[in-house]
């Protein structure tokens, strides 16, 4: 299995990847409630999807503080949450708690599988495997509720599969000889390059949604109504008090940069800590990448480092959305 490191850029992605998620979780919520349940926790509208839909979505705290950062999956007979499997312990019980009056069941998927499949020959094999119909929509719900293809943002083609165990064991033997198999930090890298911010256990309870971009990305419903950090998240929202945002920073560093390490700013010769990484990628040839939360009014001439790794040097790099109040 190939590493992120035997990467010198995205550019140099073979045609074919197939990369098993093993370090994500898939938890399940079913029973009658799920869909009114999770209404007043999630950030988003959960009753505008239909089977087969999913959106980005945050659970947060009262005080408006985000434990996690999802995509949200529906299913006919289920909903999927998709995270970093390092939040889940701290995630997981914060949600379960509300459960005891609703009749829900919260647990980790058993049924289904993650599998990311990016590549230019992506598409082509989508087509040949499932419905060439997969490859075009944002999302698309496969026969027999056996599972949904999503297809993913910048950069390069992608495409995030959660199928049934069988079928995942099966595409995963078909492809050993035809695609190149990575471990999951390409699927990092890919979400760093996209500008989508997932939470991991450090960074966990220390965010409200619009500092991590998610109203940028339609993670966030401001009609909906009640729910959990409601209050906080629609006051930023409408006397603007959020003055923070997540930006791409690039440039090269000697090792691999992790959540919860500081940032800091040049100014005036001197180093001053600005932010907060939330992920962090390194190539092959040292060149890093990272997500950081960090003043929105931040100059794009700006040099940053990394605390705790010398000789880190950063410079902005466009995301590829643009960021709204």
């Amino acid at each position: 299995m190939f590493k992120l490191s035997q990467l010198n850029n995205i550019s140099q992605l073979p045609d074919l990847v197939l990369c098993p998620l093993t370090s994500w979780d898939l938890l399940s919520v079913t029973g009658e409630d799920r869909i009114t349940f999770l209404q007043g926790q999630l950030t988003c509208d959960l009753t505008i999807l239909k089977p087969g839909e999913q959106t980005l979505a945050a659970q947060c705290n009262p005080q408006g503080k985000v434990w996690s950062i999802f995509r949200v999956v529906v299913l006919n007979d289920r909903i999927l949450l998709i995270q970093p499997k390092s939040v889940t312990a701290k995630q997981l019980p914060e949600l379960q708690k509300y459960a005891t009056f609703s009749k829900v069941e919260i647990k980790k998927e058993t049924e289904y599988q993650l599998l990311g499949l990016a590549g230019c020959k992506s598409a082509a094999n989508i087509a040949k495997n499932f419905n060439i119909s997969a490859t075009h929509e944002e999302s698309h719900l496969l026969d027999d509720d056996q599972g949904v293809i999503i297809k993913q943002p910048y950069p390069s083609l992608r495409y995030l599969m959660i199928v049934k165990n069988q079928q995942a064991t099966q595409l995963t033997e078909d492809l050993k000889d035809q695609a190149s198999v990575y471990d999951d930090s390409l699927w990092n890298a890919m979400n760093i390059a996209a500008g989508i911010a997932f939470i991991e256990e450090e960074t966990s309870g220390l965010f409200i949604p619009q500092m991590l971009n998610l109203q940028a990305l339609n993670g966030i419903s401001f009609t909906k109504g009640c729910y959990i950090g409601q209050e906080t998240i629609a006051r930023t929202k409408y006397r603007g008090a959020n003055k923070r945002a997540l930006f791409i920073l690039t440039g090269r560093a000697t090792e691999a940069p992790k959540a919860g390490q500081n940032v800091k700013v040049l100014l005036n010769n001197n180093w001053k800590r600005v932010g907060t990484i939330i992920s962090g990628c390194q190539y092959g040839d040292g060149h890093i990448e990272v997500l950081a939360i960090l003043p929105k009014n931040s100059e794009s001439e700006s040099v940053y480092q990394i605390q705790g790794i010398e000789g880190s040097t950063l410079y902005y790099a466009p995301l590829p959305y643009q960021i709204d109040d």
